[in-house]
């Protein structure tokens, strides 16, 4: 199964891309995974935030792959604790040979239009989070995942 991570925005915070290149090396051990950064808005008032949200969500909707399994990231999603997602994470590898894709969307959200692409919309924390830092949250917990579906001692 191949693991997709589709971003809005960049990455300009150094410690938080080097922490997620770290996560990207480990599960690159089990699954094969790649991420897709899209470009943010630019030249862009920031009172205009909610055009900036709907150029990147349509940015984001276009990278979507039309085979496979989509979550968004969205804190009114369903949230689950790390032992479910892993469970949930490995019944994908069996249902979805296509792979799955996980939205991370920008500083100004994501519109209905990425979240009504999604099979499932999840949620990370009940928080709002940086989009880099929900990225960095997210290859931890697919990390651990892959650790758990494998028995080893990373997750105790």
């Amino acid at each position: 199964m191949k693991v997709r991570i589709i971003q809005a925005g960049s990455n300009a915070d150094k410690e938080l891309g080097a922490v997620a290149g770290r996560y990207l090396q480990r599960i690159r051990h089990f699954f094969p995974i790649e991420v897709v950064t899209v470009a943010p808005e630019r030249g862009r008032q920031a009172s205009d935030d909610a055009s900036i949200m709907r150029a990147q969500s349509a940015r984001l909707g276009a990278a979507i792959p039309d085979r496979g399994y989509t979550v968004v990231l969205d804190e009114r999603g369903e949230n689950l604790d790390s032992l479910k997602f892993a469970r949930w994470l490995e019944r994908l590898t069996i249902d979805s040979p296509y792979g799955v894709t996980f939205v991370i969307g920008g500083d100004v959200g994501i519109d209905d239009s990425v979240r009504n692409r999604a099979d499932k919309l999840l949620a990370l924390s009940k928080m709002t989070l940086p989009h880099q830092f929900a990225r960095v949250v997210l290859l931890e917990q697919i990390y651990r995942a892959c650790t758990l579906m494998r028995n080893i001692a990373y997750h105790k």
